[in-house]
């Protein structure tokens, strides 16, 4: 249907263009015939009088057919002679029409056979319509008396395009001539106007800048046009279509412009960023900077730069078209066909205005005509283009922007559908690959997805014809993507004639296969957490959210599978609630630093004191670190808590260092280390503090973290090069082993409590402390005992070789106050636990 009502408005028009162009007269007209003959004024110095009174003047003219006349780019002048002759009975009032409005002048005279008695033809006084009439379509009216001939000699100059068809009418069709030329510009003028205004409006309401660059090339072609065809003299001051004359083809230049950056934008280049945007950007700058570069040439000189490298960049524009076409860019086919007018008219005109096609009034309107035609196509392409980025949008809320799986959006979705139906017996599957978060530190992102994708693809072999596995769109989709790297599916136990352990079986036999990504092969296993609607929650939301706290219950059961207990849940909100007030009481400050000593086990005087956090709770009462540290490391409070501890226990060891001369121990995590911004906020705590970084000891927690993390690496070496002493608290447990710590630049080594008290006790334990004391004390570490609980524990250590010793056995973790009334006791800051040993500490050489 749609085709058919172009052919009809495309013949429609065909034909109102060919009625136009039947209105001059034929050079072999029956009734009225010409003949035109030319002379090239090439040093523009003749003048009427002279041109006829030269000698042989006659054979100065070269007959030449209307249109075969040899317009060229230059500054000559044209004398062109026309004989008219009519062979009718009556008189026939004519016009002969120089189609060109932008002439410097346009002067026909009348002579006779012998081109004597020469007389201007000049108009009566024009109304100020027909001054602009005058304007648009040069001309000159006069009678041509029955079965008679005239002479007529026009001497013409162009300012802008060299070609200035002359073409004779009967007047009264040169009246039609002018009116139907106004409607084509009345029409063109009018869907400019209405296209800008349309995108200017859709401009403001989605802020995509395509619209805006569009209206510069509607824009930018109005004003073109303006100037080449006159219209400009009708809606314009003469002022300023004189303005436009004369930058006209600067105009051009930029309708390129805004023509290749619509094409970049149309075709969303800008989104991807590649190469050919960043060379289409270029090349956009490139145009203007020549642009303004041939504002210094003269208008011949630009005209033959502008047509020269005009090509180059509708070669690239169609090349990105291309490009784009070839990956399936269907909706872009209306703006590739709109391209197809636009050539055509681009090419067409311009060899018309330079006098190498013949001038109709097709030829001569003919990028007016494509750029309607073009307009026409765009608004079509805009329209896809919009459609198309609707469903764009909706496809990128409904679906993961990596995996293309379905999104949770999705998921709640087909839940609702199963609500609003009545069913009450369906649960949420929450699938997740086992240790899934380790895995994702050593992939990058785009091999985690295609991890996904191939789980999911082997995951729906299993569910595409297992009804109850409800689908989540129409294309059979039944696996849902949630972003902490989990798949979710609804079953509908209505329709489900299996058990669910029965399909939970499958999906982890199916799962557990290896996978390679890549050259690394991952055996992987499932974890699966269920929520039961409306047993376990009767929000979408909250069945979701309580069948991913299932997989955590999962993780600690032998089937790996688990469904979601409300006791848990309780016990997370209790968490919650625990991790707010924890971020209170380090806003305002209610916190506590205890202080534990530290006993250099050659002279036993002390030497420093380990920092240790206590939080007593206000409803709660004295709650442990074991809760609230990791508590703090899960919600992303522990490096403000760090920083709290190092900006407390600084000004509670100003307080130590008035009457004692002792070092400082605070305990860091590899997690805070880790953070962005820790280095930078620590060191301006301690400046703060005015305590010396000799003074100071960094416990580092959770080494094996960071053991591998260069950027981690390189900051605790600029704070051992600052005169920190790095000390490796966790030596012996969890992760942290020689291997692991291998790397990292520390002076002094902890030995855990776990290997220390009651050392005697267990002749493997024993062993263990021993090598583990003189391996560090081979490599120059000062070497720390912490939990040493009895003379027998201390006496051991000092044996192997220890250097420090802190537990039980000196003293408790006590508050500031009780810790200097402590000190107080101690005789020249030795501990009264033994008789005193000759000498000092040293602490271990820092390099």
């Amino acid at each position: 249907m749609i085709f058919l009502v172009l052919v009809f408005i495309f013949n429609s028009v065909w034909t109102f263009i060919s009625n136009i162009d039947e209105l001059a007269l034929r050079d072999d007209s029956s009734l009225i015939s010409s003949e035109f003959s030319y002379y090239i004024d090439h040093e523009n110095n003749l003048d009427i009088k002279t041109l006829v009174n030269q000698k042989d003047s006659v054979a100065l003219f070269i007959p030449s057919l209307a249109n075969d006349i040899p317009y060229d780019l230059g500054h000559q002048s044209y004398w062109i002679r026309i004989d008219i002759s009519n062979h009718s009975l009556s008189t026939q009032k004519l016009v002969l029409h120089a189609d060109n409005s932008m002439l410097a002048f346009f002067d026909v005279y009348k002579v006779n056979v012998n081109l004597e008695n020469i007389t201007a033809i000049t108009q009566q006084k024009p109304t100020r319509k027909r001054v602009k009439l005058l304007d648009v379509f040069p001309h000159v009216s006069f009678d041509l008396l029955a079965n008679s001939t005239v002479q007529l000699i026009a001497h013409v100059k162009s300012n802008g395009p060299p070609n200035v068809p002359l073409v004779v009418y009967n007047k009264e069709d040169f009246g039609k001539r002018i009116d139907y030329t106004q409607i084509v510009y009345g029409i063109f003028i009018g869907i400019i106007l209405l296209m800008a205004t349309y995108n200017f409006v859709l401009y403001f309401a989605t802020k995509d800048k395509v619209y805006l660059v569009y209206i510069g090339y509607l824009l930018s072609s109005f004003i073109v046009l303006a100037g080449v065809t006159g219209y400009g003299y009708l809606i314009f001051s003469k002022e300023f279509q004189y303005f436009i004359h004369e930058y006209i083809l600067f105009t051009h230049y930029a309708l390129v412009f805004f023509l290749l950056l619509f094409s970049l934008f149309f075709l969303r280049y800008d989104q991807v960023n590649n190469n050919l945007y960043k060379i289409g950007i270029t090349l956009s700058i490139l145009l203007m900077l020549v642009a303004l570069y041939s504002l210094s040439l003269d208008q011949i000189t630009q005209t033959k730069l502008f047509f020269s490298i005009q090509p180059l960049f509708f070669l690239f524009s169609l090349f990105i078209i291309f490009k784009r076409l070839s990956k399936d860019f269907a909706w872009a086919r209306f703006y590739f066909i709109s391209w197809i007018p636009f050539l055509a008219g681009a090419a067409i005109q311009p060899l018309v205005l330079l006098n190498y096609i013949d001038s109709t009034f097709l030829t001569q309107n003919a990028f007016l005509f494509a750029v309607m035609i073009e307009i026409t196509f765009m608004a079509f392409a805009l329209a896809e283009r919009m459609r198309r980025n609707d469903q764009d949008r909706v496809h990128s809320i409904s679906y993961h922007e990596l995996t293309n799986l379905p999104r949770k959006s999705m998921l709640e979705a087909v839940m609702n559908k199963l609500q609003l139906s009545g069913n009450n017996d369906f649960c949420v599957l929450v699938i997740k690959p086992e240790h899934i978060e380790q895995i994702s530190l050593y992939i990058d992102d785009k091999a985690n997805a295609a991890l996904f994708k191939r789980l999911s693809r082997r995951l729906s072999s299993l569910f595409i014809y297992n009804d109850a596995i409800e689908s989540l769109s129409s294309n059979n989709e039944k696996i849902c993507f949630l972003e902490n790297n989990c798949l979710a599916i609804v079953v509908n136990k209505n329709k489900g004639t299996q058990d669910l352990s029965v399909l939970i079986k499958s999906i982890q036999q199916l799962i557990s296969e290896t996978f390679q990504i890549d050259d690394l092969k991952l055996p992987l296993s499932a974890v699966i957490g269920i929520a039961n609607y409306p047993e376990h929650g009767d929000a979408n939301y909250l069945l979701i959210n309580h069948a991913l706290l299932a997989v955590n219950d999962a993780q600690l059961v032998y089937g790996r599978w688990a469904y979601y207990q409300s006791e848990k849940s309780d016990q997370t909100s209790y968490l919650l609630k625990l991790a707010t007030d924890l971020k209170e009481a380090i806003e305002k400050d209610t916190l506590e630093i205890y202080h534990q000593p530290q006993i250099d086990l050659k002279t036993l005087r002390v030497c420093s004191s380990e920092c240790l956090i206590r939080w007593n709770h206000h409803n709660e009462g004295f709650i442990s670190p074991v809760v609230f540290i990791p508590l703090a490391e899960d919600l992303g409070l522990i490096n403000q808590l760090t920083l709290w501890v190092i900006k407390r226990s600084l000004v509670q060891h100003q307080q130590i260092l008035v009457n004692n001369n002792h070092m400082v121990s605070i305990n860091i995590s590899g997690k805070d280390i880790a953070h962005e911004h820790f280095f930078t906020n620590a060191l301006t705590v301690i400046e703060e503090s005015g305590i010396p970084a000799e003074k100071i000891i960094l416990e580092i927690t959770e080494s094996a973290s960071i053991s591998h993390n260069q950027q981690s690496l390189e900051l605790i070496q600029k704070l051992s090069d600052l005169g920190f002493t790095i000390s490796i608290d966790d030596f012996g447990t969890g992760y942290s082993s020689m291997a692991q710590i291998s790397h990292l630049p520390f002076q002094e080594l902890k030995v855990d409590r776990l290997f220390v008290e009651n050392v005697n006790d267990d002749h493997k334990r024993k062993t263990i402390a021993e090598a583990t004391v003189k391996m560090a004390k081979g490599l120059g570490l000062e070497v720390v005992a912490e939990g040493i609980n009895s003379q027998a524990d201390e006496d051991t250590l000092r044996s192997f070789g220890c250097d420090i010793g802190q537990g039980f056995y000196y003293a408790k973790p006590m508050p500031i106050d009780d810790y200097l009334d402590w000190l107080v006791l101690q005789k020249k800051g030795r501990t009264q636990k033994r008789v005193d040993l000759d000498g000092e500490f040293i602490p271990a050489d820092k390099d």
